[in-house]
């Protein structure tokens, strides 16, 4: 895995040829700070730029999906969290 590091549509993009689909991204956690990553190959990540307009509806779309998610995500471990200290 390289340290290069860029942004698309302001997710940062890491460089990881052990990556599997064109774009990849980990399932939010209860991480407050967790934030969203695309995880890429490098030949992906020489492929985007030469048509990014094509990709960014995609992209836009991943990175939407992925924070909706993760926002729901911190709802449910907040409620987790309130209903376990009620139970004290």
């Amino acid at each position: 895995m390289s340290n290069e590091q860029i942004e698309w549509c302001c997710v940062p993009v890491v460089v990881d040829d052990t990556t599997a689909d064109l774009f990849q991204m980990a399932p939010p956690n209860q991480d407050a700070d967790q934030k969203p990553e695309f995880r890429v190959t490098r030949a992906t990540m020489d492929l985007v730029p030469q048509d990014f307009e094509r990709y960014k509806p995609s992209l836009e779309r991943m990175a939407g999906h992925w924070r909706e998610e993760k926002e729901r995500t911190m709802k449910k471990a907040k409620a987790l969290a309130a209903n376990g200290s009620d139970a004290t």
